[in-house]
């Protein structure tokens, strides 16, 4: 399947990547790869522009939210993390071949609302999971960060992260994060899985997906609603590319 892309984005924007270990294997299963693989994801972010703003690493795959000005640097940093993380466990378990099966896959999400309901949806995986009952019990995910138990050799980008969820400060975010963390770890972010945050190309209000959507082919694209709005809260639409058009329309960004 041709990758999906955002070569289209002009102005910043946040991205939810996933990837998968080779063979859908679990390369991933203890904890000293995860934790080289969370020492690269730092490296990333340090030597090219892209902001990380959340993380899981579980056995076989990761999710990471990220957030850049620019398509290219994005896909630079990618290019990066994804083939140290190989090279470093092929190196350290004396393998050769594939780590990753294929490409990484991205999916658009506007800031706001539907960036909150992803970014949870990452943060309980592996509660969703049914692995652990509550993030802070697995190794491999941000929870100490988010919560402020780390502050040294941090991950996130804190700032960014506030200005892309519309957070005021840093003592209203955690606030926020543990009340819905405490309430039931989650409550309906982890209830069952939401494949559009993953399988779309992306996530975000009716206005915002149709904005993006005008700007590719008449033809290539489809918008659908997944949910409708609830009080304050706006409903949600995905914009999906075709698999004939996608490498076309949405070329060499991720």
């Amino acid at each position: 399947m041709p990758r999906r892309s955002i070569s289209h984005v002009t102005e910043p924007f946040c991205c939810h990547v996933t990837q998968r270990c080779h063979e859908r294997r679990f390369l991933l299963r203890w904890q000293r790869d995860r934790r080289q693989y969370l020492r690269r994801l730092r490296e990333m972010a340090v030597r090219y522009p892209v902001s990380v703003l959340n993380y899981v690493v579980t056995s076989n795959h990761v999710h990471l939210l990220l957030w850049s000005e620019k398509a290219a640097a994005m896909a630079s940093g990618m290019q990066f993390l994804s083939g140290a993380a190989a090279q470093d466990y092929n190196r350290r378990a004396g393998r050769e071949g594939a780590f990753w099966s294929g490409r990484y896959r991205p999916t658009l999400i506007e800031p706001g609302f539907h960036l909150s309901r992803c970014f949870f949806y990452i943060e309980l995986n592996m509660v969703r999971a049914g692995v652990v009952a509550r993030p802070d019990e697995w190794i491999g995910g941000a929870h100490d960060e988010l919560s402020g138990r780390r502050r040294r050799y941090r991950i996130i980008d804190q700032c960014r992260l506030l200005d892309c969820l519309e957070c005021q400060t840093a003592d209203q975010f955690r606030e926020w994060y543990g009340n819905t963390i405490d309430g039931g770890a989650g409550g309906a972010y982890c209830r069952e899985r939401e494949p559009h945050w993953t399988e779309a190309s992306a996530v975000g209000s009716k206005q915002w997906i149709e904005k993006l959507g005008g700007r590719l082919p008449q033809n290539s694209y489809a918008i659908e609603s997944v949910s409708e709005g609830v009080g304050e809260a706006p409903g949600t639409y995905v914009l999906r590319t075709s698999r004939r058009r996608r490498e076309s329309l949405l070329s060499t960004v991720l």
